[in-house]
This record gives structure tokens, C-alpha cells and sequence, in this order.
């Protein structure tokens, strides 16, 4: 065998390698461990037994702890509010473009004089500005109900979620635990 066939050889070991660490540790961050974790919120930030968690572990937790109607108001509310951010920002930008075209040909008009001209350049860009502006208030007036109504079903469901935990049976747990007194019962509930 060759050094080249070796090489080779031990180079597809690690890509493989590589791939199985990869897809282990992709499991462990998409699925959670199933179990009753009692998440909480304050405003828009998210909390897991008291630790911060984004938005997309909130959705995995109800999607592997939650009821399939819970999952499913959550994430419609999760792609509502997505949408509407969406429109938000395409409306934004039509407005910063009406703001950069007015300031453009502000600028132009303090740096040459154009005395000579009729002004309808100036006339021109105001007309497209307001189109612009137009055109981004389109995007933005269905964007706010969007943003609204998406948080409201993603609350609705985080609260529901939340219900559902504390209607489950209740089972305590008896262990034997030690400590520097010596051997103990321990009931947990």
C-alpha cells in the first residue's frame, strides 16, 4: 500500500469521524431530553428551569413535551411573528431609501447651484420618495397585526404548555442519599 492510499485512508477516518461527532452533537442540541421542564418568560426572553434559552429550544421543548395542539399554535404563532418582522423590514427599507434618495439630492443642490434649471429633478425625487414611502407603509400596516397576533399564539401556547405540566400524575421519588452524616431516605416530590 502506498503512503498516498494511507493518507487517504486515514483522511476519510476523520472526515467520518468528524460526521458522527457532528451528528451527535446536532441531536443533542435540536431534540432536548424529554422531561417536565417548567419554562417561564419575562417579556421576550425565554427561561428553562431558571437558565435563558432562545426562541427555537422554547419550540423544541413544546414540540418534544408538549401536546401536538400546543406544538401547533406555537409554531403557527412563531412563523406569524417571522412574517411580520419580514414585512417590517422590507418596509423599512423602502423608507430609508426615500429618506437616502431626498438626502442625495439634497446634497447635490448645496453642492452645485443650479440656477439655470427648472427644478424638476428636486420634483422628481419627492415624487419617488413618496412612492417609497407608500410602498413601505404597505409592508408595514399588515406587519403589526402579524407581530401582535404571532407573540400572542407563541404565549398562549408557552402558558399552555406550562398548564399542562402541572396537570400531570403526580410521583414522588424516594432515593437513598448520603452526605458527611451518614446514609439517608430521601423523598423528593
Amino acid at each position: 500500500m502506498s503512503k498516498v492510499e494511507s493518507l487517504m485512508k486515514k483522511l476519510f477516518g476523520i472526515c467520518v469521524l468528524i460526521l458522527m461527532v457532528g451528528h451527535v452533537m446536532a441531536q443533542d442540541v435540536i431534540s432536548p431530553t424529554v422531561g417536565s421542564h417548567v419554562l417561564s418568560r419575562e417579556g421576550n426572553k425565554f427561561y428553562c428551569d431558571g437558565e435563558k434559552i432562545s426562541r427555537r429550544d422554547v419550540q423544541a421543548y413544546i414540540k418534544f413535551n408538549a401536546e401536538q395542539d400546543i406544538y401547533k399554535q406555537f409554531r403557527s404563532g412563531k412563523q406569524m411573528y417571522d412574517a411580520g418582522w419580514s414585512l417590517m423590514g422590507i418596509g423599512l427599507g423602502f423608507d430609508a431609501a426615500a429618506v437616502g434618495l431626498i438626502t442625495a439630492v439634497y446634497i447635490d443642490r448645496q453642492l452645485h447651484s443650479h440656477e439655470g434649471e427648472c427644478g424638476c429633478g428636486v420634483g422628481l425625487a419627492f415624487l419617488f420618495s413618496g412612492a417609497m414611502v407608500v410602498g413601505g407603509l404597505v409592508f408595514e400596516v399588515p406587519a403589526i397585526p402579524l407581530i401582535c397576533v404571532g407573540q400572542s399564539k407563541m404565549r398562549k401556547s408557552f402558558d399552555a404548555y406550562n398548564i399542562s405540566l402541572s396537570q400531570a400524575s403526580f410521583q414522588p421519588e424516594l432515593r437513598l442519599q448520603t452526605n458527611n452524616n451518614g446514609i439517608g431516605l430521601v423523598c423528593a416530590f
